[in-house]
């Protein structure tokens, strides 16, 4: 619907909505009534791609032996920086799939992922190339073959974010606040070729409960892994995440 010059608070109440997305011929922006607002940015994702083409390895892609050509599905996109550093790392000849469940979070990151330009062409092609499914992970796993993916990523929503991350507090209102189940991770295991990874905070519980072994820890985060077969690479991979972990980038 036209705008006009109406406040939102006009808007709210003429429509009986108590949210928005605002469409301008610069940007996709969502606002709610408690304040909340929310436009797509590649974040760290533009940083991380940077370092990978200096030579710096990223802990996502190093510890799960991604490679040009896999196919990788992205869980839990958020502001989906980890698709994009993994549609960079698989490249033209591979596929990111991002699911995300919130139809607003969905609806604004693919619009800037389709629109948004960088300075460094090589991440702005990488955004392209992302497919952004808006669904639950849970439902569109078990719709899948055995083994159509080489990898699958969670990023579920930390129970506490990390307060220097303005990004991550921005997302926190309008995130899928449930955890990852085990029958969701034994779907993703069933679909899996390669790896399954988990992002949580360094000292979370999740890791146990749902059987991923860390593999990389920073200051802020971890990365736990359930590996599979499918990689030839499997043992010096592993190895060699965990012998370089100290210079990675810290995203």
């Amino acid at each position: 619907m036209e705008r006009h010059r109406d406040a939102l608070p006009s808007l709210y109440a003429r429509t009986g909505k108590s949210k928005v997305i605002i469409i301008t011929k610069q940007e996709w922006r969502y606002e709610d009534q408690l304040g909340h607002r929310f436009t797509f940015h590649p974040n760290m994702s533009f940083l991380r791609i940077k370092n990978m083409i200096q030579g710096v390895v990223d802990p996502m892609v190093t510890c799960s032996g991604m490679k040009p050509g896999d196919q990788v599905l992205d869980c839990t996109m958020g502001m989906g920086a980890d698709a994009i550093v993994a549609s960079f790392a698989v490249g033209e000849q591979g596929k990111v799939i991002a699911l995300e469940s919130q139809p607003e979070i969905a609806a604004l990151v693919r619009q800037g992922l389709a629109t948004y330009e960088t300075k460094l062409v090589k991440c702005n092609q990488a955004m392209r190339r992302i497919q952004v499914v808006q669904t639950d992970y849970h439902t569109f796993l078990k719709a899948q073959p055995n083994q159509s993916f080489d990898i699958v990523i969670f990023d579920p929503m930390f129970r506490e974010t990390v307060r220097s991350s303005a990004a991550m507090q921005v997302l926190k209102p309008l995130a899928n606040p449930h955890p990852v189940e085990p029958f969701s991770v034994k779907e993703a295991v069933r679909v899996a070729r390669k790896a399954v990874l988990l992002k949580e905070r360094v000292y979370s519980t999740e890791f146990t409960r749902l059987g991923f072994e860390v593999v990389k820890k920073s200051s802020h985060y971890a990365w736990g892994m359930i590996r599979l077969g499918g990689n030839e690479d499997e043992n010096s991979t592993t190895g060699h995440c965990r012998a370089n972990c100290g210079r990675e980038n810290s995203t």
